[in-house]
């Protein structure tokens, strides 16, 4: 067997090796490709409140006056009436907030009302609790609630790993939009047994993630909640780099020049 057809059968089997590698690849690499099409029943996605979380709770009503015992600022307007003259309409709203932290026992030091137990209740189920609570105080309450310290941590084979703060306001998050805000995955990321450690009223509860398959949709981890830690762990490509990939790549190249400059010298001498 010559040189040139030796060099021929080498180059058509890199070429075939390149192609087969190259779907593998894909099969690792594409999400949710994986399990049928179909309508599923998707994990609530309500964030539950509990130790730790810092609310801020505004409260308002008809009346300032019966506002003045829970320390919230207020502002009313003065409008022109009818023909009789000028008529005072309170404005049906509180200033600003105050920030209340669910202590340990899952209760708010809520003025008057004293401790208020809201860890385990939705942000409305707080809303609704809070406001038939104060209805007994203040005539046509309102209330609002806001989490102001939503956040998760990505580690690992992403983009900008680190702590990601949530949007106030934003109640609904799923672990893909939670590696989208670290700038995704990197090529070198395990997609198919993604960590997310979830810590619940002080119980640590794991769960792998395969981003390849729609089963992802039915886990419990599909969305995110208040101090999730995601870790992606590193492939075998990163692992095969992390020790001497570039001294064998740099070894290669060197034995493949070498070879091929052998082959032009002999040819030209024939």
């Amino acid at each position: 067997m010559n040189l040139p057809f030796l060099i021929q059968r080498c180059g058509f089997f890199v070429l075939l090796l390149l192609a087969i590698t190259s779907c593998k690849t894909r099969e690792k690499l594409v999400y949710l490709q994986q399990g049928a099409d179909q309508t599923t029943v998707q994990p609530d996605y309500q964030v539950r409140l509990r130790t730790d979380d810092q609310l801020n709770i505004m409260v308002g009503g008809s009346d300032m006056e019966s506002l003045a015992p829970f320390q919230f600022f207020y502002s009313s307007n003065t409008q022109g009436g009818g023909q009789g003259g000028m008529m005072q309409n309170p404005q049906m709203m509180g200033g600003a907030g105050l920030s209340y932290v669910i202590d340990i026992n899952g209760n708010i030091n809520f003025p008057v009302l004293g401790f208020v137990k809201l860890a385990g209740l939705t942000r409305l189920e707080a809303v609704e609790y809070l406001q038939k609570q104060l209805e007994v105080y203040v005539q046509d309450v309102v209330v609002n609630i806001q989490l102001m310290n939503f956040k998760f941590t990505v580690l690992g084979q992403v983009k900008a790993p680190g702590v990601q703060m949530v949007p106030v306001g934003t109640e609904r998050l799923t672990i893909l939009e939670a590696i989208a805000k670290a700038g995704d995955l990197q090529i070198t990321g395990l997609r198919n047994n993604v960590l997310l450690v979830r810590e619940v009223n002080g119980q640590r509860t794991e769960y792998r993630l395969d981003l390849t398959s729609k089963d992802l949709y039915n886990s419990p981890a599909y969305y995110i909640r208040q101090n999730d830690i995601i870790y992606v762990e590193p492939n075998f490509t990163a692992n095969f780099q992390g020790t001497n990939f570039q001294t064998f790549t740099q070894l290669g190249t060197t034995a493949i020049s070498i070879f091929l400059s052998l082959y032009t010298i002999i040819s030209l001498t024939k």
